[in-house]
């Protein structure tokens, strides 16, 4: 079907991974696909191109308020391809300055990841080069955003819990949820769910290949040998951890203790807190 499909997160919950097993999926090469040449997910609603070819000039000369009216007719682009668009984005599902950040007009379908906020904070402080402290309240901050860049056009996060709640509680149409957690687990079985949800035939060992393409340690040696273009800064290591759990030698009590107030009801709704309490990850 013509339309945008959203591969939607907040940052640092594994959309860029997602992204990558596509590019393997569907080229099915006997090598794993360069992570530098994506080609299968080509936009995200944050290239500085789309608005630019929408609004006629540089977005150099556009302020913050112009760029956001322009998403309307990005969108109504992408979703006029003779395939379906498929497009990453980091923007909650909600409206700004009273006109939305995705249109669901042009939307024919979604993906959502979720990564607990433990360890998702511990790898934004890193790529966003901030004390964790300062990541922590920025992920409980309903003001978060990330500022229009050389790179991209400003993103409006809110908070961890109204990211997550906007895209897979109150969503005008139904996205298939992730948990960034299953994918590190079971990354067969999760990655098969993703699979069924776009309506593609099922080959398991076409998935399998994908899956063993697109292993953490197989995008780190790439980055390690040949560089990766989305790095946030020259010295950045983009692929560094991607464990689970992490956070436990990184996170103090009272870092902890400000994710759970601010974040409770929604980590318990995504299991990875129980009602009395005990955390799942």
């Amino acid at each position: 079907m013509n339309g945008i499909y959203w591969l939607a997160s907040y940052p640092k919950s594994g959309n860029t991974w997602l992204r990558i097993f596509m590019e393997n999926l569907f080229r099915n090469t006997t090598e794993p696909a360069s992570i530098s040449d994506l080609t299968v997910v080509r936009y995200a609603d944050t290239v500085h191109g789309l608005y630019e070819a929408a609004g006629g000039r540089s977005t150099s000369e556009f302020g913050d308020a112009e760029i956001h009216r322009l998403r309307e007719p990005v969108q109504r682009f992408l979703a006029s391809q003779a395939e379906t668009s498929f497009v990453k984005t980091h923007n909650i599902l909600a409206r700004h300055l009273g006109l939305p950040l995705i249109y669901p007009q042009y939307t024919v379908g979604a993906t959502y990841l979720v990564r607990n906020p433990f360890d998702m904070v511990v790898s934004y402080a890193h790529h966003y080069d901030m004390k964790l402290d300062d990541a922590i309240e920025s992920i409980c901050s309903p003001y978060n955003r990330v500022k229009t860049s050389r790179q991209s056009v400003f993103q409006i996060l809110g908070t961890w819990s109204q990211h997550v709640q906007s895209w897979t509680s109150s969503a005008p149409f139904k996205p298939l949820v992730l948990r960034y957690e299953d994918l590190v687990q079971r990354p067969v079985r999760t990655f098969e769910k993703f699979v069924r949800a776009l309506g593609l035939p099922r080959n398991p060992e076409r998935l399998r290949r994908a899956v063993r393409h697109s292993g953490f340690a197989t995008m780190a040696a790439q980055e390690r040998e040949h560089g990766f273009q989305e790095r946030a800064r020259p010295d950045q290591v983009f692929f560094r951890s991607g464990s689970v759990g992490g956070w436990r030698d990184v996170l103090t009590e009272q870092q902890v203790g400000r994710i759970i107030d601010a974040h409770g009801d929604v980590l318990i709704a995504h299991r990875y807190m129980s009602r009395n309490g005990t955390l799942r990850v």
